[in-house]
């Protein structure tokens, strides 16, 4: 059996040390040691961001105070939080922290003051370098010159964390300072709880040796120092802490230890729920007899007694309650147990199974500490017929920057795909960490490229790319079509109207499907910037290392499918609230408006080139085609949101549809169609009139490869077109009541 999937029995008792103390102020009350074997994640779910994320996204950094010789300045704690559970310490809720690994409460103008410079290794506590009333991550190497301390705060009152992050970067003195490394960690600290949470988050570099070795083994040197003689480490944990040779910067990575204030309870055991790419939530099966529903948790014991004999209680729609026995349960982590119970049940298309989940001691009511003995979400299931005639395409994204030296070869392979896979799939390029940076984009990442398809499959190689494509479309969905209805482009305004349209032909959850429209553009040209090929940069993984930046312009990218705006955020959004349900040939709309950005027009274009590095549609009318591309997901996470799954995909797609919206090389141009323009005759070789209704103000004609024909006059709403060579021209007509456009045949 492998290391991260070894057994660990039920452990009684302690695991940490209190030196010569018998107060008992803290207790281990949770450990999620083994994160890639047993999906740790973050503590209550409530951080679900990529753990590199930094300055943004409601993160806050702390500049050092050079005075207190390698502290941050004071950090303001957002809700009360008192150190020992005692009110009387650090009322202020003020606290600093250091580059290695401190939280301290220490007062630092009436208690023990100047500290010597915070760039040592912590191996162990309690540490007299360390100041009394502190929480500790140790073994931080901290001698990088970008080090930094960043604060955020996630959820509501009175449940909020306070999360205080180290980003630490180091040079390997034994390398010659060739190889860059990096650790991120984590205190957490917990409204109303009182808990401290230590969260080890990721870590990696350059060199081989220190990515699978990272970060140093630490034991006793992760904890919380009251004083000199009274300290709460993992002692015996640390083993289980670095079980894990290296992470990645996904949170679903993560390993934490959880301590709370006071003596460890007698009884006392939680139900959480477990991590899954698809969380409990909305979730369909198939109608009939004895339908499995599945419910899925975490068990964890937290007393000190060894008390396995719990019932695992359910009840669906409040009908009568399912008890089941939790004596036998494998305990694979520290005290906690996945556990799994699946109950049968008749069900027809339409019908909707609501699954409340709870724990109880076996004899009867519930345990010392009732308050974490019941699951937070409701398991949802809807009965679908699993039918339908639905030729649904696959969602197929492409992560890509202007400098990065591998996306030209994905670029070319999608360019491919997207010519041979039309009728499957629908193509889109997110631009991130560049100036066409992607805002909209849900996945957040620095090592590019990265192709997702239906954000469920991660592909790794431009060669894997079409099978996923393949398998996404035999697995899609066949219960729903999906269509793009009343698209104008009003471009005095800048803005793209339309409605996406959902007709149902199964039985689908209102409130479980989210609803997004993307701008997509197609020859994007201009300007961007490469890694120098005298830096290795085929060494550089990681956005902050210490070859980062180290860059040279190029000339002349080209890109394909580049995402220019989105309605309905990163994840899409739901139509209605409440919860009803779809029958088959119920309808479902959604009215979208996306605006062209200011960012299309020519940012930092030279003057003699002709075309702005972040396109320039609306300004130069390019041979670049815009098109727009409607999805609809399914939200097994019972309700998502931008700034909790930031970074992370919540909803998988379901389908996807698209439709051109300018498209010079076809004649395709929907420039506000409430304006109808009549060219005739059309055919046409000496003059041509133009139909449309309002006073003409303003005539321009384009070739098919985009540039506008001058020198054409305009004679009692006549068109000279005697001077143009035969062939394909579109003429766009403004008038006082608006525009419109139309294709000229030449002949």
């Amino acid at each position: 059996m492998s290391k991260n999937k070894r057994f660990i029995p039920l452990l009684s008792g302690l695991l940490f040390v209190a030196s010569a103390s018998a107060q008992n102020r803290y207790h281990i009350a949770e450990v999620k040691a083994n994160a890639q074997g047993n999906k740790g994640l973050n503590p209550r779910f409530l951080n679900a961001e990529r753990d590199d994320l930094a300055e943004g996204n409601g993160w806050k950094e702390l500049p050092w105070d050079t005075a207190t010789q390698g502290f941050t300045v004071e950090g303001l704690i957002p809700f009360d939080f008192a150190l020992n559970g005692s009110v009387d310490v650090r009322t202020d809720k003020k606290f600093r922290a250091t580059k290695n690994g401190v939280v301290t409460f220490n007062d630092f103008k009436t208690g023990p003051s100047m500290l010597p410079a915070a760039n040592f290794v912590i191996n162990s506590l309690p540490d007299p370098r360390v100041a009394n009333n502190s929480v500790v991550v140790g073994g931080i190497i901290a001698n990088g010159s970008n080090d930094r301390v960043l604060v955020k705060t996630f959820g509501a009152a009175p449940n909020r964390q306070f999360w205080i992050k180290f980003q630490s970067f180091a040079l390997a003195t034994d390398t010659a300072n060739k190889y860059g490394s990096y650790v991120y960690n984590a205190v957490v600290l917990e409204e109303t709880t009182g808990s401290i949470h230590i969260v080890r988050m990721g870590w990696g570099s350059e060199y081989a040796w220190y990515a699978n070795n990272f970060p140093l083994k630490n034991k006793q040197s992760n904890g919380i120092q009251l004083g000199p003689f009274e300290s709460y480490s993992l002692s015996s944990l640390s083993d289980l802490l670095n079980d894990v040779a290296s992470q990645g910067k996904a949170f679903s990575d993560n390993s934490f230890v959880t301590f709370k204030t006071g003596a460890i309870k007698t009884n006392d055991a939680s139900l959480a729920l477990g991590y899954t790419n698809r969380p409990a939530g909305t979730s369909y099966v198939k109608a009939g007899n004895a339908v499995p529903l599945t419910i899925d948790g975490v068990f964890t014991l937290h007393g000190s007694a060894q008390n396995t004999d719990y019932n695992l209680q359910l009840q669906v729609n409040a009908e009568a309650v399912v008890s089941v026995p939790l004596s036998f349960v494998n305990f694979t982590d520290y005290r906690s147990a996945q556990i799994s119970h699946t109950l049968l049940r008749d069900m027809q298309v339409g019908d909707r199974a609501r699954v409340k989940a709870w724990i109880s001691l076996n004899g009867g009511g519930g345990d010392d500490q009732v308050s974490n003995d019941t699951l937070p979400l409701i398991f949802d299931f809807v009965a679908q017929q699993g039918g339908g005639s639905g030729t649904n395409k696959a969602l197929v994204e492409a992560y890509t920057a202007t400098w990065c030296t591998q996306c030209p070869a994905v670029n070319v392979a999608l360019d491919s795909l997207a010519l041979t896979m039309a009728n499957k799939a629908d193509f889109v390029s997110h631009h991130i960490n560049d100036n066409m940076h992607n805002k909209w984009a849900p996945l957040d990442i620095d090592s590019m490229p990265v192709v997702v398809v239906n954000r469920e499959k991660v592909v790794a190689t431009a060669s894997e790319i079409k099978a996923a494509v393949d398998l996404a479309v035999a697995n899609a969905p066949k219960g729903l079509e999906l269509k793009l209805n009343n698209l104008v482009f009003n471009q005095s305004t800048r803005k793209v109207t339309g409605t996406l349209e959902m007709t149902a032909q199964d039985a689908w959850v209102k409130s479980g499907l989210r609803f997004g429209v993307m701008l997509r553009e197609n020859g994007v040209r201009g300007l961007g910037a490469g890694w120098d090929q005298k830096v290795d940069f085929a060494l550089t993984k990681d956005s902050q290392s210490v070859f980062f930046g180290k860059n040279k312009t190029l000339v002349g990218y080209y890109h394909n499918r580049v995402v220019w705006s989105a309605d309905g955020g990163k994840h899409g959004t739901t139509v209605t609230a409440g919860s009803d349900i779809l029958k088959a040939g119920d309808k479902q709309t959604y009215s979208f408006t996306l605006i062209i950005p200011d960012s299309m027009l020519s940012l930092g274009m030279p003057t003699v080139a002709d075309f702005g590095p972040t396109g320039a549609i609306y300004a130069r009318f390019k041979p670049a085609d815009l098109s727009v591309v409607g999805f609809v997901a399914s939200d097994f996470g019972a309700g998502i949101s931008e700034s909790v799954n930031l970074g992370t995909y919540g909803a998988p797609v379901l389908a996807s549809v698209s439709q051109p919206l300018w498209d010079m090389k076809n004649g395709i141009a929907q420039l506000n169609e409430k304006q109808l323009l009549n060219l005739y005759p059309n055919p046409a070789n000496g003059k041509v009139s133009l139909g449309i209704e309002g006073k003409i103000t303003e005539v321009m004609v384009f070739d098919v490869s985009g540039r506008e024909v001058v020198g054409l006059s305009v004679t009692d709403n006549q068109l000279d077109i005697q001077r143009l060579n035969a062939g394909i021209y579109f003429v766009r007509v403004k008038t006082l009541q608006g525009s419109g456009s139309a294709r000229l045949m030449v002949n």
